[in-house]
């Protein structure tokens, strides 16, 4: 059993969580704010804030509920890739950045990392860097990721300046899938 079964703000977190799925962050944020001073930095009770706040597009209240559990659960990548997008919706593409190199230096090769640190070094204009970062990114374990990140920087108008050389690729990949069959 999980010590944190027995946790008491647990039925405020899941009283909020539902008022979320019912699409009703203000409610939610209010059964959030019934916890205690020290239910409030509970994970649990954080990562439902971090929820309410991005329902709420509150990025700079999100930035810093994910910027806690960053310190919290620091191996957690997830809460990394919320708080750089939380951080770039915010308008702070340098903070998204250095952001990204700290849990960078612990996880050099984690694919996601790589491709939101390519996203935002292209936000903040160094697309030749972004394009650095996508080309160590696409050649990873002899390119196992090019076929799933590919697709997706074609969606992100930060990486326009590149979509001519990534609709290469994708033609490449695409054309590499057909000599190989299925």
């Amino acid at each position: 059993m999980n010590p944190d079964d027995d946790w008491p703000g647990r039925h405020h977190v899941e009283a909020a969580e539902g008022w979320l799925a019912l699409g009703d962050w203000q409610e939610a944020k209010a059964e959030l704010d019934l916890l205690g001073p020290a239910g409030r930095d509970h994970p649990e009770a954080l990562r439902a804030r971090a929820d309410v706040f991005e329902v709420a597009g509150r990025w700079g209240a999100q930035t810093v509920v994910l910027e806690k559990l960053t310190h919290l659960e620091p191996d957690e990548i997830d809460h990394w890739l919320r708080l750089n997008a939380a951080q770039l919706l915010a308008g702070q593409p340098r903070e998204a950045l250095a952001r990204l190199e700290t849990i960078l230096e612990r996880h050099p090769d984690h694919p996601g990392l790589l491709f939101k640190l390519a996203v935002t070094q292209a936000a903040l204009g160094a697309i030749r860097s972004a394009g650095r970062t996508l080309t160590k990114l696409f050649t990873l374990e002899h390119h196992k990721y090019a076929r799933t990140y590919v697709p997706l920087a074609l969606q992100w108008n930060e990486l326009a300046p590149l979509h001519d050389q990534l609709r290469d690729m994708q033609e490449m990949l695409d054309a590499r899938q057909e000599d190989e069959g299925p």
